[in-house]
């Protein structure tokens, strides 16, 4: 029972930390993140198009933008796939849906990289 509970609640002075200095005077480690979902998530500044832009908040609202004026496009080539489409003269249409989807998807991997 003993061994179980020290393995649960190891002795804080089993590993004491480094020892103390200017920089570090209480001698402790520094946090660390040992659970993180997905260690690709992580990004560091400079790893993304969006970080390249000092004012990244003035940037999203640009994006957001872009993303509302890209689903109007994409929704005008549905409503007229409903017209055109009943003649069976909307292959370019259909073309242009997935290709502004397309573009839809890389802004949100885009804005994903500068949350």
């Amino acid at each position: 029972m003993a061994d179980t509970i020290d393995n649960k609640f190891p002795n804080p002075f089993s590993n004491p930390g480094p020892e103390p200095s200017a920089e570090n005077p209480g001698g402790v480690h520094p946090h660390t993140q040992h659970n993180q979902a997905d260690p690709n998530l992580r990004r560091e500044v400079g790893d993304s198009i969006g970080r390249s832009v000092e004012n990244t908040f003035a940037l999203g609202e640009k994006l957001n933008k872009l993303e509302s004026v890209l689903d109007e496009v994409i929704g005008m080539f549905e409503a007229e796939r409903e017209t055109l489409g009943r003649e069976g003269d909307f292959k370019k249409g259909k073309e242009g849906i997935e290709l502004f989807k397309s573009w839809k998807h890389e802004l949100e991997r885009i804005k994903r990289g500068i949350d």
